[in-house]
């Protein structure tokens, strides 16, 4: 993947990639090869980046219209869980008052 497609540096792709990886990551079947958690990502971010319509993606990356509809918001709930602590400052007792 380049960064023209994401507008992403590489290393800024990585280091968010680590985060989410594990919870996007799936098993390898008999049946059928999973999305790589790096694709899975790639594929999110040029969502979020472009919005363009789950179809146009879905033919740029080569995947399923259906896929794709699932796998977003399964990275960005990813995404959420890994990033709000650090980012969103949850108000205490104290702020409330």
């Amino acid at each position: 993947m380049s960064p023209r497609t994401t507008d992403l540096t590489t290393d800024a792709l990585w280091h968010t990639e680590d985060r989410p990886g594990p919870k996007v990551s799936y098993q390898d079947t008999n049946y059928r090869r999973s999305i790589p958690a790096e694709e899975r990502l790639s594929i999110c971010l040029r969502f979020l980046a472009t919005g363009d319509s789950y179809r146009t993606i879905a033919g740029s990356f080569r995947a399923g219209i259906s896929t794709v509809s699932m796998l977003i918001p399964d990275v960005v709930a990813a995404i959420w869980d890994c990033l709000m602590e650090e980012f969103i400052a949850v108000p205490g007792a104290e702020e409330w008052r």
